[in-house]
């Protein structure tokens, strides 16, 4: 009988080994890319901060976002050609744009058993030798055979060239932090503001703010980080003075509703790219772009989540912009079944200047030359 059990518990270990390789990971080597170099130096961090600055001012500093890659199981639903497309296009864009830094909009690593191909995806980006960072979505961690998002923080943030930071134990959720980039002089260039905006709602805060709804709701930015957003911005403003920034938020403002919602009124100004679905914002308005405004350094603040947006629009003064989606596994114009030349899988690109001003692109894959 012990023998007959050691032979099942055997099978089973490779059974669950034989998953980890096939499912639990995408059929994608790190082997034989090439790395881009970088001038760019990690001058100081700490738990909700990084400070970089670009050792050659000659030309812009020049930022890559991706956002809601999807790079889930293999599962019915998820196939490795849709996975291994979305790192090819990911690999070959940073091997061709060379950006000094890649930011993404979260959504990057979901489902379950992402264990694996957390640490595969960061392997990628290593071994492009490129500077990276951003933020986690709302499915990191959705699924109950998930990793915890802290530990998905904390596994990205253990590689040498990411710039993920936990942010402070006191200020909710996980990966708030900020981005200073700084000229080669010590004056500051530009900076980020990385925050968490969760998943969905809980029932106790749906009756706090007398929502009455019994389906899902996306939870809002908490006070604790608008006011970790306003210390932020104060304490730079003491050391580098005036400076310009971003907000960088996976599930948009209600803002974003608000302003898609005036544009034919007048009351914002459509900028570029298409509006193919509604979109889905937070809850409420828990404050936060009323933070940004008394702030007066945020210009734009960028977002993912919806895969069928990629359009910005000027609202009271703050360019509100959805970055590219980048992700062909997930829901979206090619699984619409649309023509290749209507997808939207690419990325967003920032040229800043040294004195903070920046140009902005949207780029999709299927239109870039080979």
């Amino acid at each position: 009988m012990k023998h007959v059990l050691k032979v099942c518990a055997a099978l089973l270990l490779c059974l669950a080994c034989t998953y980890s390789a096939s499912a639990c990971t995408i059929p994608y080597s790190s082997r034989g890319i090439e790395p881009i170099g970088s001038t760019v130096e990690i001058v100081s961090q700490d738990e909700d901060s990084v400070t970089l600055r670009k050792t050659d001012d000659s030309a812009p500093f020049k930022i890559l976002m991706f956002t809601d890659l999807h790079l889930a199981v293999l599962d019915k639903k998820h196939s490795s050609r849709e996975h291994v497309r979305t790192l090819e296009m990911l690999v070959k864009n940073i091997q061709r744009e060379k950006p000094d830094l890649v930011l993404f909009g979260g959504d990057n690593v979901t489902s379950g058993f992402n264990f694996l191909r957390s640490h595969q995806f960061a392997r990628i980006l290593e071994k492009l030798g490129v500077y990276w960072g951003g933020i986690i979505g709302n499915h990191e961690g959705d699924n109950i055979w998930s990793i915890r998002r802290s530990r998905m923080v904390k596994i990205f943030s253990s590689y040498d060239h990411c710039i993920m930071r936990q942010g402070k134990a006191d200020v909710d959720g996980d990966c708030n932090y900020s981005i200073r980039i700084l000229n080669k002089d010590g004056s500051l260039r530009h900076a980020f503001f990385c925050l968490d905006t969760f998943d969905g709602m809980s029932e106790e805060m749906k009756k706090e703010h007398g929502i009455v709804s019994d389906k899902f709701v996306y939870d809002v930015i908490k006070q604790s980080q608008i006011d970790w957003y306003s210390a932020q911005v104060q304490a730079m403003k003491r050391t580098f003075g005036a400076f310009t920034s971003a907000v960088l938020i996976h599930v948009p403002l209600t803002q974003f509703a608000d302003a898609a919602a005036l544009v034919e009124q007048g009351k914002a100004q459509f900028l570029y790219g298409d509006k193919r679905e509604g979109v889905c914002a937070a809850g409420f308005d828990s404050g936060m772009f009323a933070a940004i405004k008394d702030g007066g350094v945020t210009q734009t603040v960028f977002c993912g989540h919806d895969h069928l947006n990629n359009f910005g629009v000027l609202y009271d003064g703050i360019t509100l912009s959805y970055i590219e989606p980048s992700g062909y596994g997930a829901y979206g114009m090619a699984k619409l079944d649309a023509p290749e030349s209507e997808w939207l899988q690419g990325y967003t690109r920032l040229l800043l200047g040294s004195d903070g001003t920046y140009t902005h692109e949207q780029f999709r894959n299927s239109a870039i030359a080979a």
